[in-house]
């Protein structure tokens, strides 16, 4: 596989403490990271991966960087592990953080990527979704983006970023109903595969069960 550095941005809102996966939302999004990053790191050795929240609390609230793109699995590792719950998650800001971390990555080599795990609402408004899609797809950063429940309002807001990211079939868009294990359906996703899995390339999406879910929270 092709050398990638990757950004995984995790949503670590009040919403993820939601119980219709389980524990939780947000420990089935760790396990999920968890199996992008090993898999990432897995297909390019030289492969770098960074990872960001995209809610925090007190001073300086909002998108934060964990960790930079590396290659030290233990340190991405801890970060997911470590990454906390608490705030409201800002979808936007957090895309235009990982855009910024991935510019100054050490490696300028190979293809550039952000993997976003999203299970709260979206509240920005769908042109500012597109917008940022398009200067991703101009500065040749592909999309994966990993729905966790059926948030009423998320889906066309994110179909739309992700068809404005998408070139030559490089962004997804996955949903993952409540109540399935993430891990389970990203194994064979594009996210995981790639664009030739057969799962949603092309800015498509990959689903179970419908694509939906009883996400309440």
């Amino acid at each position: 596989m092709p050398l990638e550095s990757t950004i995984i941005c995790l949503d670590t809102s009040e919403f993820m403490r939601n119980g219709d996966f389980t524990p939780t939302r947000h420990e089935s999004q760790q396990d999920a990271a968890n199996l992008v990053v090993g898999a990432k790191m897995q297909q390019n050795p030289e492969s770098s991966v960074g990872v960001l929240t995209m809610a925090s609390t007190g001073r300086g609230a909002g998108a934060r960087v964990l960790v930079s793109p590396t290659d030290d699995m233990g340190n991405i590792l801890n970060s997911l592990h470590n990454a906390s719950v608490g705030g409201q998650l800002n979808f936007v800001e957090g895309v235009q953080v990982a855009q910024l971390a991935l510019k100054h990555r050490r490696n300028k080599n190979g293809a550039q990527r952000i993997v976003l795990f999203v299970g709260s609402p979206v509240e920005a408004e769908q042109k500012a979704l597109v917008k940022v899609g398009k200067l991703l797809k101009k500065n040749n950063i592909a999309v994966d983006v990993v729905v966790l429940g059926d948030r009423d309002g998320n889906a066309d807001k994110l179909r739309a970023f992700v068809d404005a990211a998408n070139a030559n079939d490089n962004s997804n868009l996955v949903a993952i109903p409540a109540g399935v294990v993430p891990s389970d359906v990203l194994i064979s996703s594009p996210v995981i595969q790639g664009k030739d899995s057969g799962g949603g390339g092309g800015g498509g999406e990959a689903s179970t069960g419908g694509g939906g879910g009883g996400g309440g929270g």
